[in-house]
């Protein structure tokens, strides 16, 4: 009697740090092969995964190598945790025939089992990966816990100093409907740097110029906005007491290297989307009509609700002071680590 080997599968990872984040625990438990964007690789790599993780890079060279490495590995199935077509299409053209993914961006004829989206927005985005990796989703939604490099961890500890509280500010986000303005971290900065706090100031490789501002408005801070990758910003996010962000990817790596957070939020929902590794105080702002619209680009112009101009307004009214007595509030609960 012969026994077939069990199906080998690989899943592909979702294209954004905070997604990636939250797919982790989802995929951890399957225990699988996982194929991700390269610059990402670092994050599931930290996760520490019975299979392997297979970076690729974006890009017509970039796809034609995937393909040739997923045929190679000769794959039975595939799950997609990204929504696009073109991620079907890299898999299909992988030589994998068997796909399960959301029925979305016109790719349901290239799905096997096809995914209604809507059985997935009622979950917080952890439960959600897990449905699509066919696991129970009911229990809270918890996230995976990361362990930052220790070298990394010590070469930033001496950067950073022992002066405590240490206060990370992430001022960035690539959606510019979730950013706050940056006057306002730079008197956030400013608020904190005058109280004694050690600041460090992160953010992409675009955005030097952004933390270049910030980081300017206190004498305590440190900027390190462009130079840190992945596993050096998971591991500078560990040394922070507490993080101050916008509703971004690195508010989940926070979360995640357990580092609670003060979180901004206008368009999202966090329901769906708020990092659960660590505690974490939300400021919303004024409630408005038009409460969460999910988009990264806000749709409004003419008059607001509040505001004489709409366009942006859920974010343009979260003040400053709000801010700061999250972040007080945070750290009387939680002292400075020694």
């Amino acid at each position: 009697m012969s026994h077939r080997a069990p199906a080998r599968r690989v899943i592909r990872a979702p294209n954004h740090l905070g997604d990636v984040v939250a797919a982790l625990p989802a995929i951890v438990a399957d225990g699988s092969d996982v194929l991700v964007v390269r610059w990402l690789a670092p994050v599931v790599e930290m996760a520490g995964l019975a299979g392997d993780v297979v970076g690729f890079d974006r890009g017509f060279a970039g796809f034609g190598r995937a393909v040739r490495e997923l045929r190679r590995r000769d794959y039975d199935e595939g799950v997609l945790l990204t929504p696009a077509f073109s991620a079907a299409w890299l898999l299909r053209c992988g030589g994998i025939g068997h796909l399960r993914g959301t029925a979305t961006d016109g790719r349901s004829f290239l799905l096997g089992d096809r995914i209604s989206p809507d059985s997935l927005r009622p979950h917080h985005r952890i439960n959600a990966y897990k449905l699509l990796l066919g696991q129970d989703a009911r229990a809270e939604p918890r996230s995976h816990r990361l362990t930052p490099s220790p070298e990394r961890c010590e070469r930033w500890r001496s950067a950073v100093g022992a002066t405590r509280p240490v206060i990370g500010i992430f001022p960035g986000s690539h959606a510019p409907a979730r950013r706050w303005r940056t006057d306002h971290f730079a008197a956030v900065a400013r608020a904190l740097g005058a109280r004694g706090a050690r600041l460090v100031v992160m953010g992409g490789p675009g955005e030097a110029g952004l933390t270049a501002r910030v980081a300017g408005a206190a004498e305590t801070a440190l900027d390190v906005g462009g130079r840190t990758d992945l596993a050096d910003l998971a591991a500078l996010l560990s040394l922070c007491d507490l993080v101050v962000t916008n509703d971004t990817g690195p508010m989940h790596l926070a979360g995640a290297v357990g580092t609670p957070t003060v979180s901004l939020w206008g368009p999202s929902d966090p329901n769906e989307v708020r990092q659960v590794g660590a505690p974490d105080s939300r400021v919303t702002g004024a409630e408005l009509p038009c409460k969460p619209c999910r988009r990264n680009r806000c749709h409004r112009r003419g008059r607001g609700t509040v505001l004489a101009d709409a366009h942006e307004e859920c974010m343009r009214l979260i003040e400053v002071e709000s801010v700061l007595a999250a972040v007080d509030s945070e750290l009387a609960r939680r002292p400075a680590r020694a």
